[in-house]
């Protein structure tokens, strides 16, 4: 009988406990906190490296000095 009465206490305070937490949180229903009047500044970041990369093509410049590559000589062991 003990068990039984100590179970519907701690039921008890868990539904008051519950009811009061949800009656204290803010009515704002699915809005985000803060605001979403920003600029994205990511997206202009990327507008503006793809425009530069366009403007900066390498068919624009003139070929490099290439330095001729030797072969490398074949290791013979020892």
């Amino acid at each position: 009988m003990t068990e039984i009465l100590f179970a519907l206490a701690v039921v008890a305070l868990v539904v008051y406990g519950l009811e009061r937490n949800h009656r204290r949180q803010l009515r704002l229903g699915s809005r985000l906190a803060g605001s979403t009047d920003t600029e994205d500044r990511d997206l202009s970041r990327v507008t503006a490296d793809l425009h530069a990369v366009v403007a900066h093509t390498t068919a624009d410049r003139p070929a490099a000095h290439r330095r001729q590559v030797t072969p490398v000589r074949s290791i013979r062991p020892a």
